[in-house]
């Protein structure tokens, strides 16, 4: 729906029911063997097994002995115990036992374009939009680190330490009670919820209009800040489980920052233009903050980019284009829940670039 009470303000706003199947992937991928990094405690978690580790010595410590010798940590070494390495197996496959998740989807919001005649302002855009989005049994697969903390009680999910706690169910021990398998298959998760607000802002200014004759009157000047604020990201792992919010947390494959934002200012005409980009990510928690909350791993930093370009119209067939990508050279941040230590998903491997463009009419 759109509506218009007066020239300078319009209403928006929608409502969505979607539904989707899993697909080819998540239905009949073949079992792929990968990594699940989970560090050396007492720094991290580690094996929750692992005497060092904080599910070990927390108040839940004796009931956490117990279920490790449920699982197969024998008995007469479960008292020294110990992982020798900072990562395990895990096991990504496919689950024919999948149905379609469902989603309801609304947002409202407004454009305001700003009255009058004035050469600094008139003409102005901002746009302010608030979304909500719910899902219901998502296809997707548990995190290594997830499953770990909710079969050990490390986020209240397993309170009675029960070894036939579904999570528990994906972990696999060796005869010496080493944890050898992370079964990582797709489910049906319980839900995901999640709200924000965007905005954006679209200003211009002529410069001969605002008395800064160059000689073009084409010549103009603008900004355009696009700004995005999440307030949750709540994800209940199977239905009735307890939402948790995992916004402002970052792990392997996914950001979730309470602020994002994509700013370009410059200067363009008919014959050429230039303007600098800036790309904004907010410091976020890792993701430990909300699996272990009595123990979580050190977050990552404010992330900022920004990137340099330009053109040249050199006549009416050929136009010139090149620019800076990663200006300053922005190096990557250590993302503690990664085996790597950073996050190529997310982050700029590449450093600074440079690139060169021709676009002709024939």
């Amino acid at each position: 729906m759109r509506w218009k009470p007066v020239e300078a303000l319009m209403l928006r706003g929608s409502y969505q029911r979607a539904v989707r199947a899993p697909n080819i992937g998540e239905l009949f991928s073949p079992p792929t063997g990968t990594q699940v990094q989970f560090g050396t405690p007492p720094a991290s978690v580690g094996d929750p097994c692992d005497v060092r580790s904080i599910a070990r010595t927390g108040t839940g410590g004796a009931q956490v002995r117990a279920l490790c010798i449920a699982q197969g940590v024998p008995a007469n070494v479960i008292d020294t115990y110990t992982f020798p390495t900072t990562a395990t197996g895990g096991t990504i496959r496919g689950n024919l036992g999948l149905t379609p998740e469902k989603a309801d989807t609304f947002n409202i919001g407004t454009v305001l374009t700003v009255p009058g005649d004035s050469p600094w302002y008139g003409g102005t855009t901002i746009s302010v939009d608030y979304y909500n989005i719910k899902i219901k049994e998502v296809i997707s697969g548990v995190p290594g680190l997830t499953t770990l903390s909710k079969c050990y009680n490390l986020d209240g999910s397993n309170p009675t330490y029960a070894a036939t706690n579904e999570f528990c169910q994906l972990l696999t021990r060796d005869a010496q009670g080493q944890l050898q398998d992370v079964s990582l298959p797709f489910l049906n998760l319980g839900g995901l919820e999640t709200d924000g607000i965007d905005v954006q802002i679209n200003w211009s200014a002529s410069l001969s209009d605002i008395g800064a004759d160059v000689g073009d009157p084409s010549a103009e000047i603008y900004v355009t800040p696009v700004i995005g604020w999440v307030n949750h990201y709540n994800i209940q792992t199977l239905p009735g489980s307890a939402f948790q919010d995992y916004v402002n947390t970052s792990t392997l494959g996914r950001a979730l920052p309470r602020w994002k934002a994509l700013t370009t200012v410059g200067y363009r005409s008919d014959l050429f233009g230039v303007g600098l980009r800036w790309r904004y990510q907010g410091p976020m928690d890792d993701v430990t903050a909300v699996t272990t909350p009595t123990n979580p791993s050190r977050g990552v930093p404010a992330y900022n980019l920004f990137d340099l370009f330009g053109n040249v119209r050199v006549n009416e067939s050929i136009e010139l284009r090149a620019g800076v990508t990663n200006l300053f050279d922005r190096g990557l941040p250590i993302v503690a829940s990664s085996q790597n230590s950073t996050d190529v998903a997310v982050y700029d491997a590449v450093g600074r670039s440079y690139y060169v463009g021709l676009r002709a009419k024939f």
